[in-house]
């Protein structure tokens, strides 16, 4: 009997360098953050700037070193010192801050001209709360990139010409329909509801990170390093301890935006046939006609009618 125990764990101790190349790698995700400093409605009893606080408490608990906040300088028109407290509390905490054009104005609903002039109105904010540091990213508004080669033609070369790198995603649960329901049912005071929405949450951000591997796998043969995009609001209150605790538990490890984008996937091209929307892995797949993993349903009906 020792020697079948000894013989069963010598084949196990041989074995295991076998397993250890074959469990998968961390997956590198660089965390981002849109619409600061004003998104969404507000809960009941909470300010902008108590809304920053919680998110960027969040990040720090968990242990997150950077996460880009991309900035639509019209909020602070809209809604003064509270709005103003969001990009102050995002720098002394650090975190540096990048544009996300001036009143989210997209580039397939404006020309290029208008667009690159709301880039450049952004600029102002970006350089008063940055100062000497590099703010030179951008994240297009609704991810929208252009719907034709020559628009995306030109917005790449002015982009370029001013210093800018683009901000691409990879990954992506469409957060942003969350915080006008959680709005809605926590000043019903529907806990049933707000449970609902907290678990759909989750299992859409846990449906994105294995979506996004597995079509990082059927492009590009590999794991890639991930950009996540999230939006600044109420219900990220609430959610964000959650989510960065359920990413640490899928193997995430969190890498600042620029160690991500140097990964070579993010080296696009403007003339790759593409509607111009989408995550940069959707808009691969779809150039590439590959069929997306299997989804769920899209929660974005339910959510809208949810605590009407």
């Amino acid at each position: 009997m020792k020697r079948i125990v000894a013989m069963m764990l010598g084949a196990t101790l041989a074995a295991a360098p076998a397993l250890a190349q074959t469990a998968s790698p961390p997956l590198q995700v660089a965390l981002t953050m849109d619409d600061l400093p004003v998104h969404g409605p507000l809960p009941p009893g909470l300010t902008r700037a108590e809304v920053a606080r919680r998110v960027l408490a969040a990040f720090k608990g968990a242990g997150v070193a950077e996460v880009y906040g991309f900035v639509n300088a019209k909020g602070l028109a809209d809604e003064g010192d509270d709005a103003a407290q969001v990009l102050a509390l995002w720098r002394q905490a650090g975190y540096p801050l990048g544009n996300h054009v001036y009143a989210h104005d997209d580039l397939h609903g404006h020309d290029v001209a208008a667009f690159t002039a709301a880039v450049t109105a952004d600029e102002a904010a970006l350089k008063t709360y940055m100062g000497d540091a590099d703010w030179h990213w951008l994240r297009f508004p609704y991810l929208h990139i252009g719907k034709t080669p020559e628009k995306r033609r030109a917005a790449a070369a002015f982009l370029k010409g001013q210093g800018y790198r683009v901000a691409e995603v990879t990954l992506s649960f469409n957060d942003y329909n969350y915080n006008a329901p959680y709005a809605r049912c926590l000043a019903r005071g529907d806990t049933a509801a707000i449970a609902q929405l907290r678990q759909t949450y989750l299992d859409q951000a846990a449906e994105s990170l294995t979506i996004g591997r597995q079509l990082a796998q059927s492009l590009y043969g590999r794991d890639v390093r991930h950009v996540m995009l999230l939006h600044i609001g109420g219900f990220e209150t609430v959610m964000l301890p959650d989510l960065l605790s359920l990413m640490k538990a899928r193997g995430v490890t969190f890498v600042p935006l620029a160690e991500a984008e140097a990964d070579p996937i993010y080296a696009t091209n403007p003339d790759t046939p593409s509607k111009g929307e989408g995550s940069l892995l959707d808009r691969e797949a779809a150039a590439r006609h590959v069929a997306p993993p299997a989804h769920s349903p899209d929660p974005a009906p339910w959510l809208d009618g949810l605590c009407r």
